[in-house]
């Protein structure tokens, strides 16, 4: 479910921000990023599946936060990565995208008495 998906990202970005070796950041933000991107597609399948009324918007707000997570990976890799930074990716992708965005679709869910996948 999108719940479960939700709750596998918050603990994945909780240990993604509490790590500090450069090849356990490493790892973790490859996992993050995969499950991340799983979780995109199919939120926007199920979306586009009920006809979601902000269905563009929220993908294009999907795509932002993939570029923001594929800058991040390479100043990991370059070794120029400050944890603040991917701090505060998290904290906007929980707040903004989850608390916002993704309880908007989810009024809309319930408006038309779909379960959230």
């Amino acid at each position: 479910t999108i719940d479960a998906q939700h709750r596998n990202l918050f603990k994945l970005a909780n240990q993604l921000v509490d790590v500090s070796d450069q090849d356990e950041i490493t790892r973790l933000l490859m996992l993050f990023f995969q499950h991340v991107r799983e979780h995109f597609q199919y939120e926007e399948q199920f979306m586009k599946q009920i006809g979601y009324s902000d269905y563009q918007a929220h993908v294009e707000s999907h795509n932002k936060m993939l570029d923001k997570l594929i800058d991040i990976s390479k100043k990991v890799q370059l070794k120029q990565w400050i944890a603040s930074e991917i701090q505060s990716f998290v904290d906007s992708w929980v707040l903004v995208h989850i608390l916002g965005e993704d309880l908007k679709f989810i009024g809309e869910l319930k408006a038309k008495k779909v379960s959230p996948g």
